[in-house]
């Protein structure tokens, strides 16, 4: 993100393409979280309450303002994953829900919208290829790096990269192997 921390309302209306007048009273109406400047009266917004405003309303959020995510979804009901790839992906500063099963994990995806996506296929088998089939179709999921932990008896792992799969571990408790594959591509996206 940049330097900038708070915004006026002509430089929040310049981003939204509006009148500053539309903005103020997008604040009036408790729309838009904002501060008052004591003295005139001047408003400021926190870039990220415009951020979270954009996005919860639909609006494209200028890159110059867009925070890289760094956000991450195991998508696994390994217990050896679970706990130290989280501890793993936390050491690099990520944020890490976890889903045991296909519906948990498209609610993360929908709330949490995360940045980086691991599959352990042990748990979605087959169906990962059509998982991986329907991010990529989806122009929300444009951004989503996905990484797939493949099972060992997995003799054909390039396949995951030819569907869609951003990075393949090749060792599954090799928890260094997953950090450094993580903080790679959420530096990618950033």
């Amino acid at each position: 993100m940049s330097e900038l921390q708070v915004l006026t309302t002509g430089e929040a209306a310049r981003y939204c393409g509006v009148n500053f007048r539309t903005v103020i009273r997008w604040i009036e109406r408790g729309q838009l979280k904002a501060y008052k400047l004591p003295g005139r009266g001047d408003h400021r917004i926190c870039v990220e309450d415009f951020v979270g405003f954009l996005r919860d309303n639909s609006m494209p959020v200028p890159n110059d303002l867009a925070a890289p995510s760094r956000k991450v979804l195991l998508l696994t009901t390994d217990p050896e994953l679970t706990s130290g790839g989280r501890q793993a992906l936390q050491q690099i500063g990520c944020d890490i829900e976890v889903a045991g099963d296909s519906f948990s994990a498209g609610i993360h995806m929908a709330n949490a919208k995360p940045a980086l996506l691991v599959v352990d296929t042990d748990l979605v088998g087959e169906g990962g290829f059509q998982v991986l089939d329907y991010l990529r179709s989806r122009s929300e999921y444009s951004n989503l790096s996905i990484l797939v932990v493949p099972s060992d008896e997995d003799a054909e792992k390039a396949r995951w990269l030819d569907a869609g799969a951003d990075a393949l571990l090749t060792h599954r408790s090799e928890h260094g192997e997953l950090s450094a594959k993580a903080k790679l591509l959420l530096e990618a996206n950033a």
